[in-house]
């Protein structure tokens, strides 16, 4: 009897103290994430609007296909942007929304319906990245509007759109651009 409640005992023991190591490593991730998400500070800067490969904006309306944006990194560890949305201003006459990533864009129409658009146009930077703490982006991410999808408009002259830019942490900061190509 005492030799099977020594073994019952040490197998409860073993699974109590891997249960225990599994949670210490789960809570750990967990505030080492919170950490890094409170670390994690940028700012946009400016952002400006052309047409392909830099040219002018152009045509009637005047439209730009390619949007800047500079940014900051003001936290304290290097900045690597997630993804990057470019959404009409509520009120818009022409509704555009499509996100970016490194590795592509989501194109939707004004319904919300997601577009299947040839190509993969995600954002892209030039420069150092992830971009360095306390560092002005030396080049800008940009983004170019998919022009050969259907239903997905161009950037407006004159009109506004909100541009949100999330971080890999999760920090989201959105701001509001009037295009002026």
């Amino acid at each position: 009897m005492i030799g099977l409640t020594v073994i019952a005992g040490a197998a409860v023991f073993g699974w109590v103290n891997g249960q225990a190591a599994v949670s210490e490593n789960a809570y750990g991730q967990s505030a080492g994430g919170v950490s890094n998400f409170l670390r994690e500070h940028f700012t946009p800067v400016t952002t400006t609007f052309s047409g392909p490969g830099g040219a002018a904006c152009s045509g009637t309306p005047v439209v730009c296909t390619v949007a800047y944006v500079w940014i900051f990194n003001n936290g304290q560890l290097a900045f690597t942007l997630s993804s990057l949305q470019v959404q009409s201003a509520v009120g818009s006459a022409s509704p555009l929304n499509v996100i970016y990533t490194s590795a592509g864009y989501t194109a939707y129409n004004s319904g919300g319906t997601a577009l299947v658009c040839p190509g993969t146009p995600g954002f892209s930077f030039a420069g150092t990245n992830p971009v360095p703490t306390g560092t002005l982006s030396t080049a800008s991410y940009h983004v170019t509007i998919p022009t050969s999808c259907s239903g997905v408009n161009s950037m407006v002259d004159g009109q506004s759109y909100v541009i949100t830019m999330t971080g890999v942490y999760g920090n989201v900061v959105s701001f509001q651009v009037t295009v002026n190509g």
